[in-house]
C-alpha cells in the first residue's frame, strides 16, 4: 500500500494522458492515416505509403507482422474480398510508411483500406475500422478545364533579379504558343510608378541581341537583332522597335549582355512591355506565357513587378489595379446526383461558391508556391451543394502572392446514380464583374464598398447587367506543373475576444486582444450608407495609446469598410491578413464594444500535438509564446513574420524551428510540401537561395539558410522515420553538398556568407560559421545516406567530414588564446557542438565558453539566430545543462525572458525591444527554437537519431537550477509520448509512457545518491547493486555515474529513486 501512495504524484498526469473515448483493448489498431493525412480528400501520389497505432493492454508489446487490405468498395473490404491490394502477412514490426503495392490507382476514386497486425506473442488484433483515401487527378492530361483570366491592367513590368556586375547575361522569352509569323518585335522601357518615377528608361538593356527558335531550351537559336557590339542609347520614355524581317517561331528571346546600373541600385534589366506583332501589326504575345532565365527565377515577384506583365498588354508602368473580380457560370444538373466533386485553384486566392453558398472552410487559398513552376489544387466534395436543374457556380479572386492578371481554374465532375457524368469547368462562357472589394493586398489590407454588392449574384436566375458582367479571358500556364493539395489548409482556427477597449480620441477606439496573432477582425456595424470604417493594426502602441505601425515598415495593415446602411452589417476581410495584437478603429458610428469586434486567428490549420509544463511560469510563458509565434507564422510557407511587408520563407528561420515544430504541432504533411517547394527552387548546379519561393535574399543562399534543405529532412526523419522523404530529395540534397564542395575547393574552407549569426549581441567571424556549416551539411549528407544504406556515399562524405574538420581546426583555433575564431560564444559552441575540436582541447574550449556565459554577460547568451540554435544543446550535451538553464531563465536582456518581462506574447526578432522603424518584428518564431530544448533537456524527451521515428527513444531529464518538476508529451506517429518527473528531498519521481512498437532508455539522475535503490509502481528495479528483471516491461537497469539508466518497452511506468536503506 505504501508503494502504491508513492504514485499520487502523477495521477493528475496520467488522466490527462488517457484519450477520451478510447479504452485500451488487449490489442487493436487505430488512428490510420494515408500519406500522413487521415481520410484524405484528393491525393495524386500513385503508391501512398500508410501508417497506424496500436492499442495494447500489456506493456512490452509490439509487432511482429501486419497485413493491409485495399479494396474499391467497402462491402468487398469488409467481405475480405482487397480486389486492390492484399499484402498477405508480412512479417514486420514497421507500422509507419508502407507503401501501396497493388493495382495502379484511378483517378477520382475512392479506397477503402484495413489493417491487422500481430504481436509479439504471435497473437492476431481484428481488423482496424475501415480507412479511406480518395484520389484526385492522377495524370496532366485528365484536366480539360482551362484557366480563365480576368484582364485587369497595370503594373511596372519585369524586372530581372539584381546582378552583382554589368556584364552578367540574362534572357527573358515569350512563348507564342504555335510557331506564327512576325515582323517587329518592340521593347517598351519601365519607368516605375513606386519607386524612381523620375527616370524613364528605368533598367532598358544597354546591349542585347533578340533571338528565335521553336523549342524552349534554344538549342539551336536563330538571331533576329544584334545590338552586343555598342552601347543602345537609352529610348527614355519612348518604344523601341525592332524590324526583324519576315521570321517564323514559337519562342522569341531577349538575351541581354550588358545590364543598366541606376545610381542608386545594383545592375539590373527591365521592361514595362515586350511586343511581337505580325504584319497587320497585331500583337501575337499579348498575354503569352513569359519565362526567365536562372531556372526561371530571374524576375522579382512583388512591387508591382512581375514577368506575367511584360505581355499585360499596357505599355507603361502604372498602379496595378487591385479590386477582387468575381467569376459565374450557370448550368443545369438532370439526374439524381450520387456524387460531385470540384477540383479548384486560381492565381492569388480564390473562394469557391456554389448556388450562393461558399464551399467549404479554407481561407487564403492555394498555398504560396513558385507559381511559374507548381500549382496547387484543392478538392471539394460539393455534392450536397447541387440543386436539380438549374445552378450557378462562382468564384471571388483575390491577389494573394500572385502579382500578375487574376486566373482561376476549375473542374467539376458530376456523377449520377445512372451512371452517366457530367463535367464541367472553367472556360470562356464565364463572366466577371468587379466585387466590392476595391483594392485587397497581403500587405495593406483591403478596401470593401458594400453599396457595391449584387446580391444572388453566385445563384441561378441572377441577371447579369450588361456592361457590367463581361466575358474571362483565356489564358495558358505552360511548364506548370498542377499538384493535388496533401497538407492542412489555412483556416481560421480560433476567435478572440477583446481584452479591453479605449478612445484615446474622440471616436477612436483601440482594441487589445492581450495577443499578438496572424489574422484579422470581424466586424459588427451598424449605420448610414457610405460610412467608412478603418481598422489599422500593430504590435506594439504609442505611449499616447494609439496604435504605432512603425516597424511595419512600408505595410499599411488597413482594412476600410464602407458600409451599405442595411441593418447590422459584419465585416471579415478574404483576401489579407495582419500580424497584430492591437487594432485601432476610426469611423465606427456610436461606441464600440467587446461585442462588435473579434480577433479571428489564421493559420495553416495543423493540430497541436506537444505540451511542455514546469515549475518555472516564466518559461511556461516562454513555450506559450514559442507556439504562438510558430503557428500563426505558418502559412502554407513557414515565414519568418506575420506584420511588415515581408512575409516570406526565409530559410534559416525555417530550419531553426522545424524540429520545434514537429515537437508541437501536426506539421509533417506541411513540411512535405515545403521541402517540395525547396527541390522546385534548386537550381541545376544545386544553388538553393535564401528563401522560398525565391523572392528575397540571395541565390545561392547562406549556407545555414539554403542548408535548410539538409536540416529540415532530417528533422523530418528524427520525428518520422519518412524514409522514402530523404530518397525522394537525396539527389537534390547532394547536388547542394557539391555545389559547396565545389566552392571550398581543397582548401575545405567556405567563405560565402550573407548574414553571419544574424541578429547576434556579439558576431561571429563569417567565414567561421560558413565552414562550420559546411561540415554540418557534408555530415548531415553523410546521415542520410548510412540510414538510405548509400554506403560508397557514406565513406566519401565522412572521408570529407575529416578534411573539412582538419582544415577548420588549422584556420581557426589559436593555441594562444585557447579558443576558436573572436572567442565568441558561438565561434566555441559551434565547434564543440559539430564534435570537431580535439579531444585535448575540449575542456578549455568549453570553460571559455562558460566563462563568457557567467563572467563576461553575466549569466547571458551574446549568440544570434543561429548560434543560439546550437548554444544549449551543446552545453546541455556537454554535462552543463545548469548553464543553458541559466540563460534560458534569464528575465533581462538578452534573454526571452526579457520579451515575457516587457509584455511579449510570441517570440521577437531582436533581443531588444524595439518599436521604431526598420526590422523590429516582435512576431518572429526563429528564437522560438527554445522549446523544442525544453522537450530534449529539460524533460528529456528526445527521439533516436539513427533509427527515427520514435522507434526507440530517450529520456534523460535535467533537474537543474530551482525546477521542482517538468512534464511534456507528444503525440507522435506511433502514439503518445511522455515524461513527468518530481524532485524531493529524498528522492526523483518519474513518470514515463511508451507507445506500443517503442521502447525507451530511460536516464534518471541519481542526484548525488551512492547507493541507488529503484522502485516502479509494478515492483523493485534496483536494489543492493542488481537489477530485479521481474517487472514486466522493464528489460535491463544500470548504475551509469551520475544516471540510473533503465531499458523498457511500451507501456505506463513510474520510478521512483531513493537512498538504499
Amino acid at each position: 500500500m505504501k508503494l502504491r501512495t508513492e504514485w499520487l504524484f502523477v495521477l493528475v498526469f496520467v488522466l490527462a494522458l488517457a484519450l477520451p473515448g478510447e479504452s485500451k483493448r488487449r490489442l487493436s489498431v487505430t488512428h490510420l492515416l494515408t500519406e500522413w493525412l487521415e481520410n484524405p480528400l484528393g491525393i495524386d501520389t500513385p503508391q501512398p505509403h500508410f501508417s497506424w497505432q496500436i492499442q495494447h493492454a500489456d506493456r512490452g508489446a509490439s509487432q511482429s507482422a501486419y497485413q493491409i487490405q485495399v479494396a474499391s468498395r467497402p462491402e468487398l473490404l469488409r467481405d475480405g474480398k482487397a480486389d486492390m491490394w492484399d499484402s498477405g502477412r508480412v512479417d514486420s514490426p514497421q507500422s509507419l510508411h508502407i507503401r501501396y503495392e497493388g493495382k495502379p490507382l484511378q483517378s477520382r476514386t475512392t479506397y477503402y483500406w484495413r489493417v491487422r497486425v500481430w504481436d509479439h506473442n504471435g497473437v492476431t488484433s481484428a481488423y482496424s475500422q475501415p480507412a479511406t483515401f480518395e484520389t484526385a487527378l492522377m495524370d496532366a492530361s485528365e484536366w480539360q478545364a482551362k484557366w480563365v483570366v480576368v484582364p485587369r491592367g497595370g503594373g511596372n513590368g519585369w524586372h530581372s533579379q539584381f546582378a552583382d556586375r554589368v556584364d552578367v547575361t540574362k534572357w527573358v522569352q515569350i512563348d507564342l504558343r504555335q510557331p506564327v509569323e512576325f515582323q517587329r518585335v518592340v521593347l517598351y522601357p519601365a519607368r516605375p510608378h513606386n519607386w524612381v518615377r523620375d527616370e524613364p528608361g528605368f533598367g532598358f538593356p544597354v546591349r542585347f541581341r533578340l533571338e528565335a527558335s521553336d523549342e524552349p531550351d534554344f538549342v539551336q537559336p536563330r538571331l533576329l537583332a544584334d545590338y552586343t557590339q555598342a552601347d543602345v542609347p537609352n529610348p527614355g520614355a519612348g518604344p523601341f522597335p525592332i524590324d526583324v524581317g519576315n521570321q517564323k517561331a514559337r519562342y522569341v528571346r531577349l538575351v541581354i549582355t550588358k545590364l543598366h546600373h541606376p545610381a542608386d541600385t545594383r545592375p539590373l534589366a527591365a521592361l514595362a512591355e515586350m511586343e511581337v506583332l505580325d504584319s497587320g501589326g497585331n500583337n501575337l504575345a499579348l498575354h503569352a506565357a513569359v519565362t526567365t532565365d536562372s531556372w526561371n527565377m530571374d524576375s522579382i515577384e512583388e512591387n508591382d513587378w512581375s514577368r506575367a506583365m511584360l505581355t499585360d498588354g499596357i505599355r507603361e508602368s502604372r498602379p496595378s489595379d487591385r479590386f477582387a473580380p468575381m467569376l459565374r457560370r450557370e448550368f443545369k444538373v438532370n439526374g439524381r446526383v450520387r456524387r460531385a466533386r470540384a477540383y479548384v485553384t486560381g492565381l492569388g486566392y480564390y473562394e469557391l461558391y456554389l448556388n450562393g453558398q461558399k464551399v467549404g472552410d479554407r481561407v487564403l487559398d492555394p498555398p504560396y508556391t513558385n507559381f511559374h513552376k507548381r500549382i496547387y489544387y484543392s478538392t471539394y466534395d460539393v455534392t450536397p451543394l447541387l440543386r436539380r436543374g438549374d445552378n450557378c457556380v462562382g468564384a471571388l479572386l483575390g491577389n494573394g502572392w500572385w502579382k500578375g492578371k487574376p486566373h482561376f481554374l476549375l473542374q467539376m465532375y458530376i456523377e449520377y446514380t445512372d451512371g452517366t457524368e457530367q463535367i464541367i469547368t472553367s472556360d470562356g462562357e464565364w463572366r466577371w464583374a468587379k466585387s466590392p472589394i476595391l483594392d485587397n493586398s497581403l500587405y495593406h489590407g483591403e478596401t470593401v464598398d458594400a453599396r457595391l454588392e449584387q446580391p444572388r449574384w453566385c445563384e441561378p436566375g441572377f441577371i447579369m447587367q450588361e456592361g457590367v458582367w463581361q466575358k474571362v479571358l483565356v489564358g495558358e500556364m505552360p511548364g506548370v506543373t498542377l499538384s493535388a493539395q496533401m497538407m492542412p489548409p489555412i483556416k481560421v482556427t480560433q476567435t478572440l475576444k477583446p481584452k479591453w477597449i479605449s478612445e484615446p480620441r474622440p471616436g477612436v477606439f483601440v482594441v487589445d486582444f492581450g495577443q499578438n496573432f496572424s489574422g484579422w477582425c470581424r466586424l459588427r456595424v451598424k449605420g448610414a450608407p457610405g460610412t467608412t470604417v478603418t481598422l489599422k493594426h500593430a504590435e506594439v502602441l504609442f505611449e499616447n495609446v494609439l496604435v504605432n505601425q512603425q516597424n511595419l515598415r512600408s505595410a499599411r495593415a488597413t482594412d476600410t469598410y464602407i458600409l451599405k446602411g442595411d441593418g447590422v452589417e459584419v465585416y471579415e476581410p478574404r483576401f489579407t491578413y495582419h500580424g497584430f495584437r492591437y487594432v485601432q478603429v476610426e469611423g465606427y458610428p456610436g461606441t464600440l464594444t467587446r461585442d462588435d469586434i473579434e480577433g479571428r486567428v489564421v493559420h495553416t490549420a495543423f493540430e497541436q500535438r506537444g505540451q511542455f509544463e514546469c515549475s518555472n511560469e516564466l518559461l511556461n510563458q516562454i513555450q506559450r509564446n514559442a507556439q504562438w509565434g510558430y503557428r500563426t507564422n505558418w502559412h502554407s510557407i513557414p515565414t519568418d513574420c506575420p506584420q511588415r511587408d515581408e512575409r516570406q520563407g526565409w530559410m534559416g528561420d525555417a530550419q531553426m524551428t522545424a524540429n520545434m515544430g514537429l515537437y508541437n504541432f501536426t506539421a509533417e504533411s506541411a513540411y512535405v510540401k515545403f521541402l517540395r517547394d525547396i527541390a522546385d527552387a534548386q537550381g541545376e548546379d544545386g544553388r538553393i537561395p535564401d528563401t522560398v519561393p525565391h523572392v528575397w535574399g540571395t541565390n545561392p543562399g547562406d549556407p545555414q539558410w539554403a542548408g535548410a534543405y539538409l536540416f529540415i529532412a532530417w528533422d523530418m526523419y528524427r520525428h518520422t522515420g519518412a524514409k522514402h522523404l530523404l530518397e525522394q530529395h537525396y539527389e537534390g540534397m547532394k547536388r547542394y553538398v557539391e555545389m559547396l564542395r565545389r566552392e571550398a575547393g581543397d582548401s575545405h574552407i567556405l567563405t560565402r556568407n550573407n548574414y553571419g549569426d544574424w541578429v547576434a549581441v556579439v558576431e561571429t567571424p563569417k567565414d567561421l560559421i560558413s565552414t562550420g556549416t559546411y561540415y554540418l551539411s557534408v555530415k548531415t549528407l553523410a546521415d542520410i545516406a548510412q540510414v538510405l544504406g548509400k554506403w560508397s556515399d557514406e565513406r566519401e562524405y565522412r572521408a570529407l567530414c575529416e578534411r573539412i574538420a582538419d582544415a577548420f581546426h588549422r584556420r581557426f583555433w589559436s593555441a594562444e588564446t585557447g579558443y576558436y575564431g573572436n572567442g565568441s560564444q558561438f565561434s566555441n559552441i559551434f565547434p564543440l557542438y559539430l564534435g570537431i575540436v580535439p579531444k585535448e582541447h575540449q575542456q578549455k574550449v568549453l570553460e571559455h565558453v562558460i566563462h563568457d556565459i557567467t563572467v563576461n554577460h553575466k549569466g547571458h547568451l551574446s549568440t544570434g539566430f543561429i548560434g543560439t540554435r546550437y548554444l544549449l544543446d551543446t552545453l546541455t550535451m556537454y554535462g552543463r545543462a545548469d548553464i543553458a538553464y541559466l540563460v534560458a531563465s534569464q528575465d533581462t536582456y538578452p534573454s526571452w525572458g526579457y520579451m515575457v518581462r516587457m509584455g511579449a506574447t510570441t517570440i521577437w526578432e531582436l533581443w531588444k525591444y524595439e518599436v521604431g522603424p526598420g526590422m523590429n518584428s516582435h512576431n518572429h518564431p526563429a528564437f522560438g527554437l527554445v522549446s523544442g530544448w525544453f522537450y530534449e533537456a529539460l524533460a528529456g524527451l528526445r527521439p533516436d537519431p539513427v533509427r527515427g521515428d520514435w522507434e526507440h527513444f530517450t529520456v534523460r531529464p535535467h533537474a537543474v537550477g530551482d525546477l521542482r518538476w517538468a512534464q511534456a508529451s507528444a503525440d507522435t506517429m506511433r502514439g503518445k509520448v511522455a515524461v513527468r518527473w518530481e524532485k524531493r528531498p529524498d528522492a526523483f519521481l518519474l513518470s514515463v509512457v511508451v507507445p506500443v512498437n517503442s521502447s525507451a532508455t530511460v536516464y534518471i539522475p541519481k542526484a548525488g545518491i551512492a547507493t541507488p535503490a529503484l522502485i516502479e509502481a509494478e515492483g523493485r528495479v534496483w536494489s543492493k547493486g542488481s537489477f530485479n528483471p521481474k517487472v514486466p516491461g522493464v528489460k535491463s537497469a544500470r548504475d551509469e555515474g551520475e544516471w540510473m539508466v533503465v531499458e523498457i518497452g511500451s507501456g505506463d511506468y513510474h520510478f521512483k529513486l531513493h537512498a538504499d536503506r
